[in-house]
């Protein structure tokens, strides 16, 4: 058990493990992030109704939504979606939870929303194409690896018209600076949001200094086995994100601070890019 404990303890190599599809894809797991999504107390999968509505009507003034095409990526269960078909949109939507995915089919049926969508891997899968506006909102671009920021610059491009937009945001030196190292220990953590059976959980929080991104490393024990998450974030300056875009084919056109917030001392920001002339 010491051993096994150590191992815990240690910090990983960055990017060396990559779990993300076990918290959209195992049945529990994908019921807790629905939940979590429609919460309006906590905003750990999704913003509050408020926020959106404030993003969303951001979006649509700088854009104006009606007429446009939309791929919303990583969609889940459609708040951004519904949103943009209400304004004129037409509105093509990708998760890769089909638990999320079923749920936005059902709400749109029941708000009478023509969107389309589709339980897909957006990295793996072929985008629509010809789209006025790609999305990907509440910072899902800093969750993904380097190498994979790579395939979904890509797949954007493919489906991009050549004046087409992404908007997107990241997390900021902000958050990061905020972001504490920490080990914490308890049963049924995060009061059984892992399992349904009885189970342990430790989780180790990391901080990558030199590379502005933290890791949350979830290890729990249940009774038959034992299992790990690890929840990645990449944090950006203006100055990173730019650059990171500009070699991936992209030009900013606007950074907008707190684009989600009433504020603008928020610790994320908006990103307007297009395609590099």
């Amino acid at each position: 058990m010491f051993k096994q404990l150590t191992q815990i303890q240690q910090k990983p190599e960055l990017f060396s493990a990559y779990t993300t599809d076990k918290l959209w894809t195992e049945p529990h797991l994908a019921e807790q992030m629905l939940q979590a999504h429609l919460s309006q107390e906590t905003p750990m999968a999704s913003r509050p109704l408020a926020a959106i509505d404030r993003v969303v009507t951001w979006i649509d003034k700088m854009f104006d939504l009606n007429g446009k095409s939309i791929c919303d990526l990583g969609c889940g269960p459609g708040l951004y979606a519904e949103k943009y078909a209400l304004l004129g949109a037409q509105v093509y939507g990708l998760d890769i939870s089909a638990n999320s995915i079923q749920y936005a089919k059902d709400s749109a049926a029941e708000h009478k929303l023509d969107i389309s969508y589709a339980a897909a891997d957006y990295l793996v899968s072929t985008l629509p194409l010809e789209q006025d506006l790609v999305t990907l909102i509440y910072c899902d671009l800093g969750a993904l690896s380097p190498l994979h920021r790579q395939t979904l610059y890509h797949q954007v491009r493919e489906s991009l018209k050549p004046d087409g937009l992404f908007i997107f945001d990241v997390f900021s030196n902000r958050a990061f600076d905020a972001f504490t190292e920490h080990c914490s220990f308890a049963p049924d953590y995060m009061n059984q949001f892992w399992s349904k059976n009885n189970y342990f959980t430790f989780h180790n929080a990391f901080r990558y200094e030199d590379d502005n991104v933290s890791l949350d490393h979830f290890t729990i024990v249940e009774e038959h086995r034992t299992w790990d998450v690890y929840n990645w974030m990449q944090y950006f300056t203006h100055e990173s994100i730019s650059a990171e875009l500009a070699d991936n084919g992209f030009e900013v056109i606007e950074i907008v601070n707190g684009f989600d917030a009433e504020e603008s001392s928020s610790a994320s920001f908006g990103v307007i890019a297009k395609l590099k002339s």
